[in-house]
């Protein structure tokens, strides 16, 4: 027969599972970092680059400089234009970070399921069309920013 151990002293337990997030704690979580997204969205169809930048995580904005034309990334996102492999590629700041025809932007889109956690958001900016891109919102500097995962941004379908 097979003894268990004794267990360890009570403060020295470990805790394996996270505490559960109340309703209101994710409720707030999705509201803070839609609004950020929605002041990232209206900074780029307003062209006000340097603010878009602030709402856009460090590593999505050194990407976004790294495939600037000359180096400029204002310039280059004016333009709607970037450099990748030496060739100078179609960029629209609004339609391949968002979607063209924003109708929303929500926490659910289909059937799917994502992965987040206390510092990571998932959105979906809806197009009016029911077409939708998946928005990457993360918590950077105490602050929920936009976080580019891929250039474009993949569509998805209903």
């Amino acid at each position: 027969m097979y003894s268990l151990p004794d267990p360890p002293p009570k403060d020295e337990w470990v805790k394996a599972q996270k505490p559960q997030e109340s309703p209101e704690e994710a409720m707030k979580r999705y509201i803070d970092a839609k609004r950020s997204a929605i002041q990232c969205f209206a900074a780029l169809a307003d062209e006000k680059w340097s603010q878009a930048l602030s709402w856009m995580t460090d590593d999505s904005v050194d990407f976004l400089r790294k495939h600037a034309i000359d180096g400029d990334l204002e310039a280059s996102l004016a333009a709607h234009k970037l450099q990748q492999n030496g060739d100078i590629i179609p960029f629209d700041p609004v339609n391949d970070v968002f979607i063209a025809g924003l109708a929303d932007i929500r926490d659910e889109f289909g059937d799917r399921t994502d992965d987040e956690d206390d510092s990571t958001k998932i959105l979906y900016a809806i197009a009016k069309s029911g077409d939708a891109r998946r928005i990457v919102v993360v918590l950077e500097d105490n602050r929920w920013k936009v976080k580019l995962t891929e250039i474009p941004n993949p569509l998805l379908t209903p």
